[in-house]
């Protein structure tokens, strides 16, 4: 398949590369789920006004053999790029075994196809059966009220353009309310022939469709969006081509754009575009997923943390907006390998959900523009500079050394401006890890805004500095480093940059207090970053010398200190006990983001 890699994809695959991330790779099907109930299948079941025998035009019913109450019914839409059928792949008899084996019934939906049937054939037929299954509840003896569809790639968007598009059920006397909900594997949301998509998608398209804009825009399913939508799951897959995934973001936001709350997007890791739709396994994940958006059964507790995290922090509780009121200053600039190493930073394991962005464009503010605009009275004067991200976390740079490596602060990628949106989330399995007690809740941690360096520096200038708010920026006279100047070279690299120590911690009164933030409420929790001389010594011993234990203790990712600087680190922290004051609360948090 051609076209399938554009620039921004093969940059993500090369920064996934360098950091030794495995790149997408199918899912192995799991082990079967055990049968629950046995299944009666109802096969040919021709819609209304079909011709005898057109097999095209007539669906297949999954019943659940023993039912206790009436059972939801989902009704799936193959793919295919509107030309293929399902009877070589299976994917819907798979999909439809699976579920009804947990109460679900199930109908697959056949439909005429292209080219012998353009737009509007397929959609007409999607909802000739939809309407034909409505009426038909009390004869099949499923819940009227609790009728869904569902679809995968090109029926995807027959599902989401016939739940959103009122004329397509309108023509059977129903309204979109008839459906409880759209769930879409991989879906097309957006005809429109733009760059980026696969040679093949272009093909199909035309084929399908044709080519005039007017007709594309009407049959796309972002066309469409509006709060009264019924609710959606949009599912895609770390491994799905690459147009897919950028799709998929723009369709939810822009159903939460139009009003519609109940709209959950997801990335799930470990798939392609065909075993995102693989449901077996009791272990998994689209299966918990579906399930629970069906009512069926509520999902496991990591699940729903996470589902609750993700909603809350579409509209976060801190913002890059502000920035924007400096649009005159707002440059931009094209992605390359080296600014997508420095976003895997903050993805880390999670490095598949950058997936949904072309990855094209970064729009920045050049750093001495912005501390000229920004007000002298919080800013300060002086020759250092002191950012603080919502964390708490900080970063030291003299501003003369700084400035010959071009430092921007990015404050949007590509389409979205407000860069607190692009969060992971996390949950740590201790705050300490010398000390018991429950387990922490889900953190979030986010790009924001960021120093970026656009010129690659020395090492010592390298880091970034995530989370960033208008407020961050402090400028001040003396150098704050100034107390630890006078420390072995391969200690201060150690403290300042290549560990960063004091970029979370306090060592003889300087330094930071870093904190999480909590996904619910994005209030910092927990695991304050103590000063080095207030651990215990036998977990002070234990990080330098056991790093790898004390992190997977506490769930994080390991920090090494190298040999050179080890011992003498050891044995100066040691010497400062007692000369340290207890550590202060941590700070109040940068300010939220102003209502809107």
């Amino acid at each position: 398949m051609s076209g399938l890699l554009p620039r921004a994809a093969a940059i993500l695959a090369l920064a996934m590369a360098c950091l030794g991330c495995p790149g997408p790779a199918a899912a192995q099907p799991s082990a079967a789920a055990p049968e629950q109930q046995s299944v009666t299948i109802v096969r040919d079941v021709p819609y209304p006004g079909a011709t005898p025998g057109d097999r095209r035009r007539s669906l297949d019913l999954y019943l659940p053999a023993d039912r206790k109450q009436k059972p939801p019914l989902l009704i799936f839409v193959h793919g295919g790029f509107w030309l293929l059928d399902d009877d070589r792949y299976q994917i819907g008899p798979a999909l439809a075994q699976a579920l009804a084996r947990e109460g679900v019934a199930v109908a697959l939906l056949r439909y005429r196809l292209a080219p012998g049937a353009r737009h509007p054939a397929p959609v007409e037929d999607v909802a000739a059966g939809i309407a034909l299954l409505v009426r038909q509840a009390d004869r099949h003896e499923y819940d009227p009220r609790r009728i869904f569809i569902a679809g995968h790639s090109a029926g995807g968007h027959l599902a989401a353009l016939v739940a959103l598009d009122p004329r397509h059920l309108g023509r059977h006397q129903l309204a979109p309310s008839a459906l409880a909900g759209v769930v879409s594997f991989s879906g097309i949301y957006d005809l429109s022939l733009r760059p980026g998509i696969s040679d093949n998608q272009r093909d199909a398209t035309r084929k399908a469709f044709g080519t005039d804009p007017a007709v594309l825009a009407q049959a796309s399913p972002v066309r469409h969006v509006s709060a009264g939508a019924p609710p959606f799951l949009v599912l895609g897959a770390h491994g799905d081509f690459p147009e897919f995934l950028p799709d998929a973001r723009r369709f939810a936001e822009a159903l939460t754009r139009a009003g519609q709350k109940s709209v959950d997007r997801w990335i799930v890791p470990g798939r392609d575009h065909f075993s995102l739709v693989n449901l077996e396994g009791r272990d998994n994940v689209v299966r918990h997923l579906v399930l629970d958006f069906l009512k069926v059964q509520p999902p496991p507790a990591f699940i729903a943390r996470w589902s609750e995290a993700k909603r809350r922090w579409r509209d976060p509780p801190f913002s890059t907006l502000p920035f924007w009121r400096h649009a005159n200053l707002i440059r931009s600039y094209p992605v390359d390998a080296r600014f997508v190493s420095a976003l895997v930073t903050v993805f880390t394991d999670a490095r598949h959900e950058l997936l949904e962005w072309p990855l094209e464009r970064f729009h920045a503010i050049a750093l001495p523009a912005l501390l000229a605009v920004l007000p002298a009275a919080t800013v300060g004067q002086g020759d250092y500079l002191v950012a603080t991200n919502v964390h708490g976390e900080k970063r030291y740079w003299k501003l003369a050394e700084l400035l010959p490596y071009q430092p921007v602060v990015v404050v949007g990628l590509d389409d979205e401006k407000d860069l607190f949106r692009l969060s992971i989330f996390y949950h740590p399995a201790r705050e300490y890890s010398w000390k018991d007690g429950p387990a922490p809740p889900v953190m979030a941690r986010s790009v924001g805004a960021f120093v970026y360096l656009r010129k690659e520096p020395p090492e010592e200038l390298a880091s970034h500095l995530f989370g960033l708010t208008e407020s961050s920026f402090h400028r001040v006279p003396a150098d704050p480093l100034a107390g630890l100047r006078g420390l072995p070279r391969e200690v201060f690299d150690a403290v300042t940059t290549r560990n960063g120590c004091v970029q979370c911690h306090q060592w003889r009164g300087i330094g930071a207090q870093m904190h999480h933030l909590t996904a619910t409420a994005g209030a910092p929790h927990g695991g304050m970053g103590l000063p080095l001389e207030s651990y215990p010594p036998e977990v002070w011993k234990a990080f330098l010398y056991d790093n790898e234990t004390v992190a997977r203790t506490i769930g994080a990712s390991p920090n090494p200190v190298d040999e050179p600087a080890r011992q003498a680190l050891y044995d100066l922290v040691n010497a400062s006990r007692g000369a340290t004051p207890a550590p202060a609360p941590p700070a109040a948090a940068p300010p939220r983001r102003p209502a809107r």
